[in-house]
Formats: C-alpha cells, structure tokens, sequence
C-alpha cells in the first residue's frame, strides 16, 4: 500500500435524502408541539441518523497500490462493495480544491481513463488530498514530486516555460 484516505469528516453534514428531510422536519414540529413524547423520538432518531452517518464515514477507504486504486465501501461484518482502477490504465488526473476545502483540508481527485469506473473516476471530498495526489502521481506518472506535502505542493505543477523567440524570427524578413 503507497498511500490511503478517506473521505473528509465534512461529508457526515451533507443534506439527507429528501423523504428523510421531510420526516425529520415533521418530527421536529411535532417535538415543539408536543414536547413531552416526541421529543424522546426526534432525539433517538437524529442520533441514530448520526450513528449511521459516522458508521458509513469510518468504513469507507481509498487506498492507492502500486498497481490499482481502491475504493472500499461498507462494513466488512455486514454489505462491503469494492471498486477499483488499474493505474496503467490513468492518462491524466486532476485535483480540485475550493476555498473551504482548502481552509478544512480536502479535495476531489478526478482521474482520467477509458471505460466507465464511476466510483474510482471522481474521489469527492477526500481528507489530505496533496499527500494522495503526489503519491498518485509519483506512480502513475513517475514524477519526482516531494513526498511531504510541507515542502511546496505547487512547485511540480509546471517547468518555466522554454524563452520564445523574437519577432524577427517568424514570417518573412523584408530586406531593404
């Protein structure tokens, strides 16, 4: 194993799906209506809501070989699925980070290969994902990038680019 992550603990506070929402919103109602009951209720439901959101976080995993990229879903005691992508396969990658997943400290990796591997393509919302991102491109690409995400993560980006020649050098030349 080169290198492994997971998602960003930012993903535990995404929007429910919207029949849960609307229940949710129903009980919450109901708790200030009638406090005494429904309260109870509302307090048990959002917690355990919140205890299967951690529990889905915790067993999910990206993990980087050197040959492949997996991704690991699921608790292994109940339902697990597992994805994955040959690195020989990747032409390209790309990371995006907006400005809070630059203040929190996570990305989207976007990977580029042939076929349909829509679990591996795009890795949402990834914890640390510079340190991910060099080692990914370390094996597929062979780069020489810096392995301590500290040291510059800008500076493999891209080479100076070569002088351009003068003017004088392109079209015709008039003489005289």
């Amino acid at each position: 194993m080169r290198a492994r992550t997971r998602h960003h603990w930012i993903v535990m506070f995404r929007l429910p799906h919207k029949l849960l929402l609307a229940a949710l919103l129903i009980m919450l109602i109901a708790a200030v209506v009638e406090p005494n009951p429904m309260a109870w209720l509302f307090g048990l439901v959002v917690g355990l809501f919140a205890f299967l959101r951690w529990q889905t976080w915790n067993a999910e995993w990206v993990i980087l070989t050197g040959k492949r990229i997996i991704r690991v879903q699921g608790v292994a005691e109940t339902t697990s699925t597992e994805a994955s992508l040959r690195l020989d396969r990747v032409s390209g990658a790309r990371l995006i980070q907006t400005v809070p997943g630059k203040l929190l400290d996570y990305g989207t990796i976007e990977l580029e290969a042939p076929g349909d591997h829509p679990d591996v393509r795009r890795l949402r919302r990834i914890a640390e994902p510079h340190h991910f991102y060099l080692e990914l491109r370390r094996v597929v690409f062979g780069d020489g990038v810096p392995l301590d995400p500290d040291d510059d993560p800008y500076g493999y980006v891209t080479e100076p680019l070569p002088p351009m020649p003068g003017p004088h050098r392109f079209g015709r030349r008039r003489h005289g």
